[in-house]
């Protein structure tokens, strides 16, 4: 058992940095798990098991965090930012960043602009 934790453990960390190295690109769960080499959906299952959310919810969490924090620290266009986060539809990345933060990005930019 302390093994097979460990080894979970090591698995998550390295599919958390492969999202944090990857998300600016179209990257899908097959591709994460299979940089890990597990099958995905074992990989889903201890990956909710440790995080609490399935790894598409991470990655979108993720790049919802880096998209906020682009939003208020410069004045890079919407729809740059969601290409560098990994949206090149602007429509989808504007419905992600609503369902995690319940407003659109222009409003989030208005509300949050470090420099006001």
């Amino acid at each position: 058992r302390i093994i097979t934790s460990r080894l979970r453990e090591f698995y998550i960390r390295e599919a958390v940095a492969y999202i944090e190295n990857n998300y600016q690109k179209d990257i899908t769960v097959e591709e994460i798990a299979g940089a890990l080499k597990l099958n995905r959906s074992y990989f889903g299952k201890i990956f909710r098991q440790s995080t609490g959310k399935s790894p598409q919810r991470f990655l979108m969490n993720y790049r919802m965090i880096k998209a906020a924090e682009m939003l208020t620290l410069t004045k890079r266009p919407i729809n740059e930012i969601g290409a560098s986060v990994g949206y090149v539809n602007q429509m989808h990345f504007s419905r992600a960043f609503r369902a995690i933060y319940g407003t659109s990005p222009r409003d989030w930019r208005k509300n949050n602009r470090a420099e006001k």
